[in-house]
């Protein structure tokens, strides 16, 4: 490390050198790597991985972009537990732009080819400005907007670009009262081209004054698919007693999403499975969260888009299993897998409103024990334990507090009994036990009006 020291000295490095992370600089080689199929021999990686891995040491070195790389924590704003596996794909870029009036800056990019995760700061330069920026006016939909823009001239020459999706955002502490700071995350609502620039503008500012980035992806792996089979209904699908089927083409992960192309009728979903490297299996509930999917009525042709709910490193996802068969991520010939009845969906009576505009509560007991749980009532404390996936929940009616592991978690509103029934907040199970659901309806029309028929809620292990 004496010649590490010495470097790092001659660049004024702030604070102390860096460790080098082996497993970071790796992943690193390796997206390099498989950016191009064609240098993917064993020969090329010999013989190209000792020069990347100095050039990423070089990097590592560079004093302003490893501080900004060390510094930016964008990622735990959209995903939970460890972000480590992200790390290596962050942009560590910070630009500015300004009119005057505002400054706008994008800090730390992190993609792939569907999506970017970055943070914004805007801050008020103005006397006009710094008295808006802190209105209730100013978060609005005219306060940002940001786009990714993908390169589909197809290789003709002639540029052309086109950008699909839209952005999510939620509002961080700022660094002084003149500033407002987000997390943003942009998704596409296609497939994108590697060829992508992320473009960012305070709609506050002068028109043409905006942020351009180019974006590099973080790797990709595809897996084809090709099998038909029983699906998951949308919550808009129609009634239970449907019978959904879908064909899958292809499934796309990287460290960030999912993707998954299909043929299905409208408002049918994918249910996948996860071998992990462990040997578990995990379910598309418990590891990922939909952001968006479309629909050809042409072609009958559907895209859904997943985030993972951590940061992935895929090499410890071993296959992916749809339609009880098991599709290895290596390209090894899929094999066939027992059906787990337990993991199919199913429905729960829909409760009653535990409060005027909270949505329809689940019944616990009947949900618990549908799942293969166990729900537990103590008569000398009135309390109800529901135990599923590990995981305990212990409820108490009237309480607006409830147990996740020993550990107080606030709920919308109480558990409440209806009917001789206890019934609590669905998002309280969602979250504790990595599941998914909705309240089934129907959008009838009858001449020029529409009449919804909410029927009982569909739940997904």
């Amino acid at each position: 490390m004496a010649r590490l020291d010495e470097l790092w000295r001659g660049v004024d490095g702030p604070g102390l050198p860096p460790g080098l992370d082996v497993k970071r600089v790796k992943a690193r080689v390796n997206a390099a790597l498989d950016a191009d199929q064609a240098e993917r021999k064993i020969y090329m990686k010999q013989k190209l991985s000792m020069a990347l891995i100095v050039a990423a040491v070089a990097a590592a070195l560079t004093g302003s972009a490893f501080a900004a790389t060390a510094n930016w924590t964008g990622l735990s704003d959209w995903f939970k537990g460890d972000t480590a596996p992200g790390q290596i794909y962050i942009q560590d870029t910070v630009q500015s732009v300004s009119d005057g009036n505002y400054t706008l800056t994008v800090e730390g990019v992190a993609a792939d080819e569907n999506s970017a995760y970055f943070t914004i700061t805007i801050t008020a330069l103005s006397d006009e400005a710094k008295a808006f920026i802190q209105d209730d006016h100013f978060n609005s939909i005219d306060m940002l907007g940001t786009h990714i823009y993908s390169d589909t001239s197809d290789g003709t020459g002639a540029e052309s670009w086109e950008s699909t999706g839209g952005c999510s955002y939620r509002e961080l502490d700022a660094p002084d009262k003149y500033s407002r700071r987000f997390a943003v995350t942009v998704d596409q609502a296609s497939s994108s081209s590697a060829n992508s620039v992320l473009r960012v503008r305070c709609g506050y500012m002068e028109e043409g004054k905006r942020v351009e980035i180019p974006l590099t992806p973080a790797p990709s792996m595809t897996v084809k698919i090709g099998a038909s089979g029983a699906g998951a209904l949308g919550i808009t699908s129609g009634s239970p007693a449907e019978n959904p089927s879908l064909t899958i083409e292809e499934v796309t992960l990287t460290p960030f999403t999912l993707h998954v192309r299909a043929r299905s009728e409208a408002g049918v979903k994918p249910n996948l499975r996860f071998r992990m490297a462990d040997g578990s299996v995990l379910t598309q509930s418990q590891l990922m969260t939909s952001t968006s999917s479309s629909f050809d009525w042409a072609s009958s042709r559907s895209l859904y888009h997943y985030r993972f709910l951590e940061i992935q490193d895929l090499e410890n996802i071993s296959s992916i299993i749809v339609f009880d068969t098991e599709y290895p991520l290596d390209g090894s010939a899929p094999t066939p897998v027992e059906h787990d009845p337990a993991l199919d969906p199913f429905t729960v009576t829909r409760m009653e409103p535990l409060e005027e505009g909270t949505g329809y509560a689940v019944p616990v007991r009947e949900l618990t024990e549908k799942l293969g749980g166990v729900c537990a009532w103590d008569p000398a404390t009135g309390d109800v334990t529901c135990t599923y996936r590990g995981v305990s929940i212990v409820l108490h009616a009237g309480r607006d507090t409830v147990l996740v592991d020993g550990e107080p978690v606030d709920t919308r509103c109480a558990p409440a009994e209806q009917d001789g029934v206890l019934a609590a907040d669905w998002y309280v199970f969602k979250d504790a036990w990595g599941i998914d659901g909705g309240v089934l309806r129907e959008n009838i029309r009858q001449g020029g009006d529409v009449e919804t028929v909410w029927h009982d809620w569909y739940i997904i292990p």
